[in-house]
């Protein structure tokens, strides 16, 4: 197994480095010339760069998932501010709370996720079919908050 992660990083490595670097590239582009089109490109490559990681890692599961999925909602919803028109007061204050409990939630969530996948249940379909049914209601509720904002 460590002989097929060496040559899976050996192989990977300079395209997750360059995942990488077209990454930040990308954001501070969209952050210095104030185009906010190249941001979600900017988070994508940043998103690609961590599943080549997982990828060499062996496809496991990342117990810190949950904290690079925070950090990348908090960079992206600053990112995304910092090119809005300037707010004041108690506006600003709102935002602000609602930007951390955003991260701290989905953070939290995904934690929680991570846990429950690695429950060991034998419950058959209706327990697989429950699993589904949770699945589509989270991003039905992940759409509705989206559609909100």
């Amino acid at each position: 197994m460590a002989g097929s992660v060496s040559v899976r990083a050996d192989r990977l490595g300079v395209l997750l480095a360059a995942a990488g670097a077209l990454a930040v590239a990308l954001l501070a582009i969209g952050l210095v010339f104030r185009w906010p089109a190249t941001l979600p490109w900017a988070y994508a490559c940043a998103g690609a760069g961590y599943t080549g990681f997982l990828f060499i890692q062996g496809g496991g599961i990342d117990p810190l998932a949950p904290l690079y999925g925070a950090g990348l909602l908090l960079s992206a919803e600053l990112a995304y501010w910092s090119l809005e028109q300037p707010v004041h007061g108690a506006l600003r204050e709102r935002r602000v709370g609602l930007i951390l409990a955003g991260c701290l939630a989905g953070g939290g969530l995904g934690g929680l996720m991570l846990t429950v996948s690695e429950v060991t249940v034998h419950g058959g379909l209706g327990l697989e079919v429950l699993g589904v049914a949770a699945a589509v209601a989270a991003l039905t509720l992940i759409a509705r908050l989206a559609r909100a904002e």
